[in-house]
């Protein structure tokens, strides 16, 4: 629990008090504690495998000096923390041995210190208290080895100029420079200083302050990060580079710059393709908040590796990636792992997931819903071949985490899925106070926290949702069949025959609301159904004799279907009678009620408060067997637990529901 001050300690202490006491679990005061103190639990599990929890990083300052005859990096690294501990006598640094520490000094004494294989261990000049201030430097030198992505490379341009770039998602910043290298601790602000051969650029995060002129054929650029920022995202691209503008004009009198770094000879590419970022922070700042770093800048700089990377508030790119899609998925990122990163790479799917389903909502703003609807149609084959969980439980395999078809491709469809489950009205809102909840904005989160903040908005129970779609596996593969006889009381009588199968175990079934279209010639109704089993009946009534059914016909499910146009023989009835749990559950204000007979005969659904009292009736008449479902809109009712009870014939059961507001 190194991590955690007193303060939050203390809460962590109060809230498992107040747990104990037998609260009510449907109080606010018990949802209140529970939902923290499960908050406090991730925090600790997401800081328990940080680099060292001792310390609480806000400053870093890079003063880098780069040469290429030899390739080579040397500088000082300023390192400014907090203490969480009562007593801290050391702290651990994240550098790979082949960058080599000469010394580390606070307050300009020399303090001791031990390289290993990849950190370096520093005693301090004292004990510092819990909550004092951390202030050293590290002078260090060498040529970066480049791990995972390439961390930091030394490369020429096709007309052999210099050309040094780092890109160092998810491990590989401390491969050139010493930092606490894990998403968790962001420092507060971070400067950039490189000094370079006066004929090469630099970009970098942030702000430029000043270009300084040495005098004697070098040049140091000075760059000024002053929002919180995670050390994966801190970078560097250094060639010959031509610049040019656009311009973001987010209010009638402002405007940010989106600075542009390409290499000459890709001048012509850059100027075609990259001024369509313009659009792309109207379309995002309208959907999920201004452009959170806009009192600095956008843009973009060209690197050699083979994709694009999104540096916070300065994407690196290969000229192979201008591409729309790309710049617009690079993009996104600057809310969705920029502003809010991953607590942990377990969970990285909440960047790369949210980024990809970003390219849809672009192409849907830019150029209306069959654009949304074709790139998510293009995106479904390759969710659906995914293997595993997106909830990354070895987060030692780079390749896994960045596993296209499941973090990034069926990490958007759970989105895309969320989208109709929530509505769209719902789901965007989810969006924006995600953004804008400050417990997460320039911090991190995991998946529960988003999930919460969905819970929030919509008022519904999403817990079956992220737990059988982020670590559950595959997808659910459904059959159907139905039948159409005529109603006595008019109209038809549609049983509806619904089946799936997953092909594993996590989870045996999907618990979804399925779309099932009915149509005939000029007319067709689309109903939801609640499916909650592999093998469930619905009954509903419509007003015209259907000739098609069409399971989920829009794609809003990643699913198979085995679909019947027409109904070949007629299925059997249900055997059993069953009231089913309410969906969802919690609601606010509306849920549906399911239930099944086998008899022909007079039904009642009544709700009664937790005193015995009826509140409501949902249901007092004949039913034909089959399937049936009956909704409750709770407006105007307090929060709290009521009952249901379902009487048909000699049957009778009774089941609890959770109004939440």
């Amino acid at each position: 629990m190194r991590g955690l001050n007193l303060c939050v300690l203390a809460f962590a202490a109060l809230t498992q008090f107040a747990l104990s006491q037998q609260l009510p679990p449907t109080s606010e005061t018990y949802q209140f504690y529970k939902g923290e103190l499960q908050r406090l639990q991730r925090v600790l599990a997401a800081r328990s495998v940080a680099s060292d929890t001792s310390i609480d990083v806000t400053y870093y300052k890079l003063n880098l000096t780069t040469t290429t005859s030899p390739d080579y990096v040397r500088g000082v690294v300023t390192v400014k923390a907090f203490s969480r501990v009562a007593a801290l006598q050391q702290i651990t640094l994240d550098l790979m041995s082949t960058m080599t520490v000469d010394s580390v000094v606070m307050n300009q004494v020399n303090v001791p210190f031990v390289q290993h294989p990849s950190t370096v261990s520093i005693t301090l000049n004292r004990s510092y208290g819990n909550g004092e201030s951390v202030v050293l430097d590290v002078f260090y030198r060498g040529l970066p080895v480049s791990t995972g992505f390439g961390s930091f490379r030394f490369d020429v341009t096709s007309s052999q100029m210099p050309w040094i770039y780092s890109l160092s998602e998810p491990y590989g910043a401390k491969d050139w420079w010493p930092c606490k290298d894990h998403p968790i601790d962001k420092a507060d602000s971070v400067d950039v200083w490189v000094t370079v051969n006066s004929s090469l650029k630099v970009g970098s995060n942030g702000r430029l302050i000043a270009v300084d002129n040495n005098g004697d054929g070098t040049s140091t650029w000075k760059w000024s990060e002053r929002y919180p920022i995670a050390t994966y995202l801190v970078s560097v691209a250094i060639s010959n580079y031509a610049q040019f503008s656009n311009w973001f004009r987010y209010s009638p009198t402002d405007s940010m710059e989106v600075l542009n770094y390409v290499l000459p000879e890709n001048l012509p590419q850059g100027q075609a393709n990259l001024p369509k970022i313009v659009d792309m922070l109207r379309i995002f700042s309208d959907k999920f908040g201004l452009y959170p770093f806009i009192k600095e800048k956008y843009g973009h700089a060209e690197f050699g590796w083979g994709g694009a990377m999104e540096h916070q508030t300065m994407t690196s790119a290969t000229v192979g990636a201008f591409a729309e899609y790309v710049i617009a998925h690079e993009l996104s990122h600057q809310w969705f792992g920029d502003l809010i990163t991953c607590a942990n790479w377990s969970n990285i799917w909440l960047n790369e997931g949210f980024a990809t389903y970003c390219e849809s909502i672009y192409f849907e703003e830019k150029y209306g819903p069959s654009a949304y609807w074709d790139d998510i149609l293009k995106k479904m084959p390759t969710a659906k071949s995914a293997t595993g969980t997106i909830y990354a439980s070895d987060t030692s395999n780079i390749g896994r985490l960045f596993d296209g078809s499941l973090t990034y491709r069926k990490g958007s469809m759970v989105l895309h899925m969320l989208r109709h489950v929530l509505g769209d009205s719902a789901f965007f809102r989810s969006l924006r106070s995600y953004v804008a909840d400050p417990r997460y904005r320039f911090s991190t989160a995991t998946t529960e926290d988003f999930q919460h903040v969905c819970e929030a908005v919509s008022g519904m129970s999403l817990e079956s949702f992220f737990k059988q779609w982020v670590y559950g596996e595959k997808y659910p593969r459904y059959t159907h069949s139905w039948t159409a006889p005529p109603d006595t009381d008019g109209g038809y009588i549609v049983n509806i025959n619904l089946g799936q199968t997953t092909g594993t175990t996590n989870p045996s079934f999907f618990t979804m609301p399925v779309d099932f279209k009915l149509s005939a010639a000029g007319w067709d109704t689309t109903v939801v159904l609640f499916n909650t089993s592999n093998n469930e009946w619905f009954s509903v009534h419509v007003s015209h004799q259907p000739e098609i059914g069409e399971l989920d016909p829009q794609n809003w499910i990643l699913r198979d279907v085995s679909q019947a146009t027409t109904v070949a023989a007629t299925p059997s009835l249900p055997a059993t009678f069953e009231l089913k749990q309410n969906y969802p559950n919690p609601f606010n204000p509306t849920t549906t009620i399911g239930f099944r007979i086998t008899d022909l005969g007079f039904v009642s659904l009544r709700v009664f408060d937790v005193l015995g009292r009826e509140v409501a009736t949902l249901l007092n008449e004949v039913k034909e067997p089959g399937v049936h479902s009956a909704t409750w809109d709770a407006s105007g009712f307090p929060s709290g637990t009521y009952f249901y009870r379902l009487i048909a014939g000699s049957y009778s059961a009774t089941r609890k529901l959770l109004l939440i507001r």
